[in-house]
Formats: C-alpha cells, sequence, structure tokens
C-alpha cells in the first residue's frame, strides 16, 4: 500500500507544473521542427530536406554553430556540408545548387562551395595556429562568410589563366585580405594548376599553401608578419 501525502494541494500543484512543463517541452520541440521546415522549404525535394536536416547533428555543424551566431550563414554551413554529401549524385548536387543560387544569389552559393569543398575547415586551421582569444576566432569566421568574395576567388569553367591572374591580383591588392583564398573544382582545378607558380610570384607578401587532389584545387595565401 503506498504512503499518501501530508499536503495533497501541494501533490497537485506538482503534477500540474510536471504537466505544463512536458507540454512545453513538447511543443517547443514541434515548433522548432516547424521553423527548419520553413526555413528548408526552398529545396522542395523531401529527400534533399531530410538529408541537410541530418547535417544539424554532424560534428562539423555543431562546431560552427558555437562560432558563427548568424542564423542565415548557419544555414548555409549546414547546405554546404549537404553539397559534400550529394557529390556522388551529381543531379541532385545541381538541383540545391541552383536552388542555393536562386535563394541566395552568388555569396549565398559561394558559402555554401566553401563549406562543401573543406576550405571553411582549412581556413579555420590556419586561423587557430596565431590565435589569441575565442571572439577572434568568432569574428575571423563571420568576416569571411559575410565578405567570401573579398577574400576568396572562385575559378569557373571557362576562365584562363591570365584572367584568373588579374582577378586575383586585383582582389588582394584592394582589400589586403589577411588570408586570401583561391578554389576550382575539375576543369576549373587544371586551370589554377597552369597559373599557380605565376601567382605565388606575384603574391610573393604571402606565404602560400596548397591542398590538391584529382579533382580539387585549392590554393592559400596567408599574408606575411
Amino acid at each position: 500500500m503506498g504512503v499518501s501525502s501530508n499536503n495533497p494541494v501541494s501533490d497537485v500543484a506538482e503534477g500540474a507544473t510536471k504537466a505544463f512543463l512536458e507540454w512545453s517541452v513538447d511543443k517547443i520541440s514541434s515548433l522548432v521542427q516547424r521553423l527548419k521546415e520553413r526555413k528548408l522549404a526552398f529545396i522542395q525535394e523531401r529527400k534533399t530536406i531530410d538529408l541537410v536536416k541530418e547535417q544539424y547533428n554532424s560534428g562539423e555543424a555543431k562546431f560552427y554553430k558555437i562560432y558563427v551566431k548568424d542564423k542565415e550563414l548557419l544555414l548555409l554551413i549546414r547546405i554546404g556540408l549537404t553539397l559534400r554529401k550529394l557529390e556522388d549524385d551529381q543531379e541532385r548536387l545541381h538541383n540545391l545548387r541552383d536552388k542555393i543560387f536562386r535563394k541566395y544569389k552568388v555569396r549565398g552559393l559561394h558559402v555554401a562551395e566553401f563549406v562543401q569543398n573543406g576550405i571553411l575547415n582549412k581556413y579555420v586551421g590556419i586561423l587557430i595556429e596565431e590565435l589569441a582569444a575565442v571572439e577572434e576566432l568568432e569574428k575571423s569566421i563571420e568576416e569571411v562568410l559575410k565578405n567570401i568574395e573579398k577574400h576568396a576567388l572562385f575559378v569557373k569553367v571557362g576562365s584562363n589563366p591570365q584572367e584568373i591572374i588579374k582577378k586575383a591580383t586585383t582582389l588582394v591588392h584592394t582589400h589586403v585580405p589577411h588570408i586570401f583564398i583561391i578554389s576550382g573544382f575539375k576543369d576549373a582545378a587544371d586551370i589554377i594548376r597552369k597559373c599557380r607558380e605565376k601567382l605565388q610570384m606575384i603574391l610573393d607578401e604571402y606565404k602560400f599553401e596548397r591542398f590538391s587532389s584529382n579533382d580539387k584545387e585549392t590554393l592559400f595565401f596567408k599574408r606575411k608578419l
């Protein structure tokens, strides 16, 4: 036989509070899910939306959630991770790229590609080497993503080496970024390889680092102290 409480009014109040809290948690969880769905509605394809939602729990997404407070940038990071997951499915990859471009224009697409190609991770790795305070990391990440066209050149298929050299030197001399990145994929990677040595000679006030694979080429130029 159970032990009865000496204060039935308190028991009722406690039960009501517990029920309210449980109801609140369910409602908040439901609201969060609806907000996610609304933000991702532009993608339209259910399978891809679900893939984006999976990225919310990835290690990279959780890391950047700590340092990126801008909600739109954080969403673009998660979408960039999704692009990476779709690299073996070219039709869905290009479909999502088109949706990003229509929704967020060139800057948004470039932010997503910056994440997709692992460039943001490498950028953060370089920053951490000389980090004085965590606040500096947060500021630097948001700065490069919000002003990505000042910090990075995304080479298109059909460009020529002289055009890339001219664009790169103009961007560097105009904005004087601490770190400048040139990146290309597939045929664009070959174009970058053709002008790499010339760029190293011209941008001699920067330390040079190269990340290369069969279909990707990324050059990092870090200003010398």
